[in-house]
């Protein structure tokens, strides 16, 4: 660490430290300081090194005991309350040593170990808090693993009814369906043979009146009207007169009286 402030710091042994609940931690802590005023340190505290043996040590550990003191065994382990015990040690230094001329920069904790056989028993009831700990988790776990399986079986059960639902809503329109289809094709079936009963009824109908005649005497003259040449005898009983309409119906033996 040649040409660094490291060469020029010191090193005493760890603060022997009782904490809140009784127990004792040798804590490692490093203090950061500077000289803001070298005529007040020199005529305050002293010449040479007297700064640091007289100044920063002895009110070092005494303030060092005073706040991380406060910790119990168990909160040294916690960072941002072991940190914040740490500057309320330097605003506490910086306070008293600022008026001798020191300026205290920073109060890092960098190791603090306890002794075997304290570390042994926070050791296992670290073990055993851990362990409990990890029972009311699988405890909990077990407990949210049966409401999502509840949830899901419910899950289920609604999908399958509204499926059921839907098939059935399914089949009922299918059924309405096709019974209209064979409704309208009944109708339409009925329709058709009604009018086709109609037809036979008029053509029935229109047989059996004048206007039966009267269909065979123009069916006689488009026989008539085919023929190119025909020699028939006009006198007699039995002559042909083709412009005679009452004596050809009478020949082909149609009623009298029907042609005028």
């Amino acid at each position: 660490f040649k040409d660094t402030a490291s060469k020029y710091s010191s090193m005493d042994r760890a603060a022997h430290i009782q904490t809140s609940d009784g127990f004792f931690v040798d804590v490692d802590v490093s203090i950061l300081y500077r000289i803001e005023d070298p005529y007040k340190v020199f005529t305050m505290i002293g010449p040479g090194t007297f700064f640091e043996s007289n100044g920063v040590l002895p009110r070092a550990e005494p303030i060092l005991k005073a706040t991380l003191g406060e910790l119990t065994t168990e909160e040294f382990y916690n960072s941002p309350l072991r940190v914040k015990k740490s500057e309320a040690a330097k605003q506490m230094l910086y306070a008293e040593l600022i008026q001798k001329g020191i300026k205290v920069e920073q109060v890092l904790v960098r190791y603090f170990k306890y002794s075997e056989e304290i570390q042994k028993n926070i050791e296992e009831k670290k073990l055993k808090d851990q362990l409990v700990f990890k029972n009311q988790a699988e405890a909990r776990a077990s407990i949210e693993e049966a409401a999502l399986k509840k949830i899901e079986q419910e899950g289920k059960v609604i999908v399958e009814v509204e499926m059921e639902k839907g098939n059935a809503y399914v089949t009922r329109r299918i059924a309405e369906k096709d019974l209209y289809m064979r409704r309208k094709k009944a109708d339409a079936d009925l329709l058709v043979k009604l009018a086709e009963a109609e037809k036979v009824r008029l053509k029935n109908n229109a047989l059996q009146g004048s206007g039966a005649e009267r269909m065979v005497g123009l069916k006689m003259a488009e026989v008539y009207k085919g023929l190119d040449v025909i020699i028939l005898a006009s006198d007699g009983a039995a002559g042909v007169n083709p412009l005679d309409l009452n004596k050809t119906l009478k020949l082909f033996d149609i009623r009298k009286g029907v042609v005028k």
